[in-house]
């Protein structure tokens, strides 16, 4: 039996007949006309769709809730370079599923991600750095969370377990810049990779929908993780000053800029270390994520649509299906 088609695989043409998570819903007026259409958005674990129901839209809407699993039945067509699910009220039937198996998800085992940070964590020998870190890994409360918690909204390892995922991939790309470069501080470091994204288990909410809590918008996942290790490295006595000003400039500092919520730029070599080991993987990961590959599938080309995040075309190369003819990169759009 084969396995049931997920989000990933859909392209334009393809008739739906598939059991989604509602993850938003909005009325919107027509610009054209008098009236209004549904906006929505359904997902499954492997992603996500826009999706729009153009007629009788008040009555379809009062059919479902984000946060509810339907059955839905519809057509995929392509708009402005993406991909959109048409339905309408006879599309849509209620189910009874639940909604964790629909959450977008790493496909890495988390128990060997974290094993892998807890191995690191006890090969440190500086004893304060270790306390520090192992205040966290010892706290089962914390674990929870850290397993679980996404690295973003929209940026990159946007999926329950993606920081995680992102944490043990930073602390990898770390351990080899120190073999390159072996006058660095290893423990400091390696203590910055576990530990500078420790403030999004504050910054985000995954009910149904990845999102950002009140604390995250107002306060940024930056300080709140500052915040966190502050507050355990003053329940270790004699813990030295200077270490403590230069673990918590890390935390500060691994965005580099303003704008991107650091309030400094890295000043010594292992805060920039840091930041580029955290953009590394964050940068590279955009480039990985399914979604790229959706524009093959509807634009009949070897580059994807013009990707804002990144702000250009991605060139996909063997990703595209055979037999197919392709279209060159002038033929692209934005």
């Amino acid at each position: 039996m084969s396995e049931p088609k997920k989000v990933k695989d859909l392209k334009v043409g393809d008739s739906v007949d598939m059991t989604l998570l509602v993850q938003e819903k909005e009325l919107k007026e027509f610009v054209s006309k008098t009236g209004y259409y549904l906006n929505a958005k359904f997902g499954d674990s492997s992603g996500s769709i826009g999706a729009k129901c153009w007629e009788r839209a008040e009555e379809t809407g009062a059919m479902f809730e984000p946060g509810v699993v339907i059955h839905i039945n519809g057509v995929v067509e392509s708009f402005k370079g993406r991909l959109q699910l048409i339905f309408t009220l006879e599309g849509v039937k209620k189910s009874a599923d639940g909604v964790s198996g629909y959450l977008p998800r790493t496909s890495k085992k988390i128990d060997l991600l974290f094993g892998e940070i807890v191995k690191t964590a006890e090969s440190m020998e500086n004893e304060y750095l270790k306390a520090v870190v192992f205040s966290f890994l010892n706290d089962s409360e914390f674990i929870a969370c850290f397993k679980e918690t996404p690295a973003a909204k929209i940026h990159h390892h946007n999926y329950v377990g993606g920081l995680l995922e992102h944490t043990q991939s930073v602390m990898e790309l770390c351990k080899t810049i120190i073999k390159l470069y072996p006058e660095l501080d290893r423990d400091l470091l390696l203590t910055g990779a576990i530990l500078h994204d420790i403030g999004k288990t504050a910054a985000y909410v995954f009910d149904f929908r990845i999102d950002v809590t009140d604390e995250g918008g107002l306060v940024n996942h930056i300080v709140l993780g500052y915040q966190m290790v502050e507050g355990r490295i003053r329940a270790i006595e004699g813990f030295p000053k200077e270490l403590e000003l230069r673990l918590l400039h890390l935390l500060l500092s691994h965005h580099n800029y303003g704008e991107w919520g650091s309030p400094v730029k890295p000043l010594f070599a292992e805060a920039e270390a840091l930041f580029l080991a955290d953009l590394l993987d964050a940068r590279l990961n955009k480039f990985s994520q399914q979604q790229m590959l959706e524009a093959v599938k509807e634009r009949d080309g070897v580059w994807s649509g013009y990707n804002r995040r990144l702000d250009r075309f991605i060139y996909l190369g063997d990703a595209y299906p055979k037999g197919k003819e392709r279209k060159k990169y002038g033929d692209r759009e934005k």
